[in-house]
């Protein structure tokens, strides 16, 4: 870990939905208890942790097995400093990667050790009462099903259509107290959202973050996708998990455009800056808008809205940074694709990259 300063454990009750880059990873924390959703590579979770004071994880819990979501979850797991209730994964016989194989073996080796304390669980709709952990923050598993979920990833078309990792993503929903905070779709796919609809499930929160950091889900129509789960989500505020440059030019165009028809009044926000608003290769010195936590991009001058916070307070909901500190700050750029004015140019993406 890093050397940054511990954070004093007070009454705080929020969801921290950090910056790291191409990945996803959230902090559900009621005061000094915490869930930990997704664990990417890199060392800006560890470093939060850290600035949070947190040594106590009662739940670990994994949407699913690619390497932008789980890749630190084997150190996480070998770290002798923190102490782990109950770590939450769907087996993927299809995933042959080592970080993945790495992960099945630590988890064996800590819970024969009798360091994973409460051992390990599946993640579907059945599963929802069992990932409680504080009686303020209510999570909820939205999907997989039951049904998908034991079918599981497949090579093979199944009754249900051909079910990738993608698809059989864990989608969770934060609740503070009696507020739909934030809804975690993780890299879902169409297949799965139209899943979700017809199952009538209820995925209404106050913060999206939008699925697959921005990327492509599995159809040929991106802005139809992205207006179909903004029409469930009703979202105020739609955040992408990406990251600046590399292999892939996220947020995709088309999805910002269809959240945009959606829900032409929420705020629109990326971790880290777009290729697609910000051409220029120097790092952008301002970083006033940005909160005190943990943020990959925040050393580069790569941060968008970096770290973003869903809190409750006496008031409501508060998010920081605010819409107005991140209005403020997306002036300097060359073409924030956030704002409905701006008609983007997608940026190139290396030939032959595919997403995962």
């Amino acid at each position: 870990m890093t050397s940054t300063s511990t954070e004093q454990i007070t009454d705080t009750l929020e969801v921290i939905v950090l910056d790291v880059g191409h990945g996803n990873c959230a902090v559900v924390r009621d005061s000094d208890r915490c869930v930990v959703v997704d664990a990417p590579p890199g060392p800006t979770l560890f470093d939060e942790l850290e600035r949070c004071g947190i040594t106590h994880i009662d739940h670990l819990v994994l949407s699913h097995s690619d390497l932008d979501h789980m890749g630190s979850a084997v150190k996480l797991l070998w770290d002798t400093r923190f102490i782990i209730g109950m770590i939450w994964y769907n087996p993927d016989g299809t995933k042959q990667s080592k970080a993945w194989q790495n992960l099945a073996r630590q988890a064996y080796l800590r819970h024969r050790e009798g360091r994973l304390l409460n051992g390990q669980r599946n993640l579907n709709t059945a599963s929802t009462s069992d990932l409680s952990f504080s009686n303020r923050v209510k999570i909820e598993v939205l999907h997989p099903d039951l049904e998908m979920a034991t079918l599981g990833p497949s090579d093979a078309a199944t009754p249900l259509g051909r079910l990738t990792a993608n698809t059989l993503s864990a989608v969770l929903r934060i609740t503070l107290q009696d507020s739909p905070a934030v809804l975690l779709p993780a890299d879902i796919d169409a297949l799965a959202l139209q899943r979700m609809i017809s199952l009538n499930a209820d995925l209404k929160a106050h913060v999206l973050v939008f699925p697959h950091h921005g990327g492509k889900a599995k159809t040929s129509d991106s802005r139809q996708f992205a207006t179909t789960i903004c029409q469930a989500v009703q979202p105020e505020f739609v955040l992408f998990s990406m990251a600046r440059g590399g292999r892939f030019s996220n947020p995709d165009p088309e999805m910002v455009a269809g959240v945009r028809a959606a829900r032409p009044q929420a705020h629109i926000a990326c971790t880290q800056l777009s290729t697609h608003c910000h051409r220029e290769a120097r790092p952008l010195a301002q970083k006033s808008h940005l909160n005190l936590h943990a943020a990959a991009g925040s050393s580069a001058g790569s941060c968008c809205a970096g770290t973003v916070t869903i809190g409750l307070n006496s008031d409501g909901l508060h998010i920081t940074p605010s819409p107005a500190q991140h209005e403020e700050f997306i002036q300097l750029l060359d073409r924030p694709l956030c704002r409905a004015d701006v008609i983007p140019v997608p940026a190139p993406r290396p030939h032959g990259d595919r997403e995962t």
